[in-house]
């Protein structure tokens, strides 16, 4: 076995209690698909037992539609955990050295280090990166994520633009680029080597279904085209992709719902006097201490607990966000802790 395998963490996925509990730890779509992409998915079942397309115009065709880029600018992974990993493998090469800020996903590390690279890891107080390292250092490939996971901000443009400068090759992870004001997407036309990096799982809310792309230059996408999983999307998740984007309007209300409810909470939040980080996505990320993390798990309610993170001094909590009532429930059970707690 290598032994660059023995030294990396297996992946913290967080707990998964059995029974009646609320989940706002894995930063999922709470809403249910729409009707639409219910039917499509019942209506494809009939067809598992044939391997999809594994060219997948449909879906390609689709996302070009949502998008406006050119289907021979689109790659196909399943999940973007997949594409993350294959784009290290089209890119890195041993004792390249890959930029990772952070704090930030840990499995850009995992495949980054699976590729024997050199990682340069500088950390930025709530993920407000600074362009400095890039331009010293001059990476062979830089990971950004905007918006971040776990801080929840995006990365201004002007910075973007310099690691793109300073850089062989970036990617910028958009998983959470819906729910957010903005997007970097039309750095792929301003530069070579940039590779945006979507997913279903979040706005579209089909995590459970694994489907994730990039959008970058013709030539990346047909090296990533060469080396995915050949059938690396399901026929369900084909069809539930395809009629989840002809169901947009249904989306949008969804991501409006979470978007209001995000900004109340984080006020509510800020009123029983945690310290939050100003979000853009779909979660957030406040500072507390362990055993409230426990106590919430203890009424049905989990969230992601965050500790010896590279970036994140301290213990937080990542909570996403839920229905009204889901978060209201938390909120109610963290104003009687306050209250209850001398000051």
């Amino acid at each position: 076995m290598r032994s660059v395998v023995r030294i990396i963490n297996p992946y913290d996925a967080g707990v998964f209690p059995e029974g009646d509990v609320i989940f706002l730890n894995s930063n999922e779509n709470p809403y249910e698909p729409s009707e639409d992409v219910k039917r499509a998915y019942i209506e494809s079942i009939s067809r598992i037992n044939r391997y999809p397309d594994a060219n997948y115009p449909m879906l390609k065709k689709a996302i070009s539609e949502y998008l406006g880029v050119e289907v021979e600018n689109l790659a196909l992974g399943c999940g973007s955990s997949e594409l993350i990993s294959r784009v290290c493998d089209i890119i890195v090469e041993e004792l390249d050295k890959v930029a990772i800020p952070m704090p930030s996903y840990s499995l850009y590390l995992t495949y980054a280090m699976l590729r024997d690279a050199s990682l340069l890891l500088p950390v930025y107080d709530r993920y407000n990166i600074t362009p400095e390292i890039f331009e010293e250092e001059k990476p062979k490939l830089s990971i950004i994520c905007s918006p971040n996971n776990p801080t929840g901000n995006t990365v201004e443009r002007r910075v973007a633009e310099k690691i793109a400068e300073n850089s062989e090759y970036v990617l910028i992870d958009e998983a959470y680029v819906e729910f957010a004001g903005r997007s970097l997407i039309d750095l792929v036309w301003e530069f070579d080597n940039v590779i945006i990096l979507r997913s279903f799982s979040k706005f579209f809310g089909l995590a459970g279904l694994r489907i994730g792309y990039a959008i970058a230059r013709k030539e990346i996408v047909e090296a990533l085209e060469k080396v995915r999983l050949p059938f690396a999307i399901p026929t369900p998740g084909v069809a539930s992709a395809v009629s989840a984007i002809r169901s947009l309007d249904y989306y949008l209300e969804v991501r409006k719902k979470i978007v209001e409810e995000r900004e109340r909470v984080s006020k509510e939040l800020v009123r029983l006097g945690f310290e939050v980080y100003p979000s853009e996505a779909n979660f957030i990320l406040f500072k507390a201490d362990r055993e409230l993390f426990e106590e919430l798990l203890r009424q049905g309610i989990v969230v992601r607990n965050l500790n010896n993170l590279i970036g994140l001094e301290g213990n937080f909590i990542r909570m996403t966000i839920g229905k009204r009532e889901e978060n209201d429930r938390v909120l109610k059970l963290l104003e009687s802790k306050c209250r209850d707690t001398p000051t």
